[in-house]
């Protein structure tokens, strides 16, 4: 089986995705640059004997929340671009997280918080979107020197993406967001019926995430579907079963940071197309405010030929991997 996790996992292994790209970098809007130190990885509390899976639930819920209140808390106008990047990433850890223990819990109530976490990392998003437009218009203008430049533009609406980001996560209230989701799944997992050891239930929960991924890869690959939404349900496959490999690694029967590792390097890959393609929409978006119709479209056929390399990469990475 080509993903059995608990052996090798040979996706990327060796692959060329990992040698400098002749095109120029995208910027990191994947979560490369908010990995935790390896030493910290593991540190979690579902390394003590005898834990619950409730327990487990509680104590992943509380180190999420905490990270992404602490982002929440470093998030203003003139926070890094970083800052609203680490939030985005700690509120899908979290929509991963009851992704997981949907079993355990109310199917709907789940889903409802997970919808929630999902609106506000798209309010942090807003910001994070335009600073990967100009990261990458600012690869394209020092490659091509066109006449006129677009990112006096992209400034004034990042700007009014940053106030609307502020504005939304700020009168959120996330900390009580965050509370009344764990107090219900708390309340929902002390009256469960079922409760599964927590090692049992964590592989099972893995396994399923693990096919997932086989799943999409399969369809992009074996039925030669040649585009960007296919690459894109790799990407976000790959990132929950990662997800799920990283909170559950001290109670799986052997060591997965390598698999996490080479999901981690597909990702990075992945997440590069991923913002050219945003990039390009957003600019398609918002070209008429921009008053440059013929900069626009230079840049965008910039933004396409990088995509058409990108996609290319991709599906080389992934037959490679097969």
């Amino acid at each position: 089986m080509l993903f059995r996790i608990s052996h090798s996992f040979p996706l990327l292994e060796g692959h060329a995705m990992n040698q400098p790209s002749a095109s120029p970098a995208g910027p990191e809007s994947n979560e490369t640059s908010c990995r935790p130190p390896s030493s910290s990885r593991q540190v979690s509390g579902l390394e003590k004997p005898g834990i619950s899976v409730d327990e487990a639930f509680l104590l992943l819920a509380a180190a999420g929340a905490q990270e992404a209140v602490r982002r929440a808390g470093q998030v203003d106008p003139h926070a890094s671009p970083e800052v609203f990047h680490k939030l985005r990433v700690a509120l899908r850890r979290l929509r991963s997280l009851w992704w997981a223990y949907r079993p355990l819990l109310d199917e709907t109530d789940a889903e409802r918080w997970r919808d929630r976490f999902k609106e506000l990392a798209a309010a942090a998003g807003k910001t994070r979107d335009w600073d990967i437009v100009r990261e990458l218009l600012v690869a394209y203008e020092s490659a091509r020197h066109p006449r006129v430049s677009l990112l006096t533009f992209v400034d004034e609406r990042r700007r009014d993406a940053v106030s609307f980001s502020c504005r939304t996560i700020h009168e959120a209230g996330l900390n009580g967001i965050l509370e009344r989701a764990t107090d219900s799944a708390k309340g929902q997992l002390a009256s469960s019926t079922s409760r599964p050891p927590l090692a049992e239930f964590a592989r099972d929960r893995v396994k399923l995430a693990e096919k997932a991924l086989a799943k999409r890869i399969k369809h992009a690959t074996l039925h030669e579907v040649s585009g960007y939404a296919a690459l894109h349900d790799v990407r976000i496959a790959g990132k929950k079963l990662r997800y799920l490999l990283e909170f559950f690694s001290p109670v799986l029967d052997v060591s997965h940071q390598a698999t996490i590792e080479r999901l981690k390097n597909a990702q990075d890959e992945l997440g590069a197309l991923n913002d050219i393609v945003a990039s390009e929409a957003l600019l398609r978006e918002c070209a008429s405010r921009f008053g440059q119709p013929d900069a626009v479209d230079d840049a965008i056929a910039y933004l396409k030929d990088q995509k058409k390399r990108r996609i290319h990469r991709a599906y080389e990475m992934l037959r490679t991997a097969r």
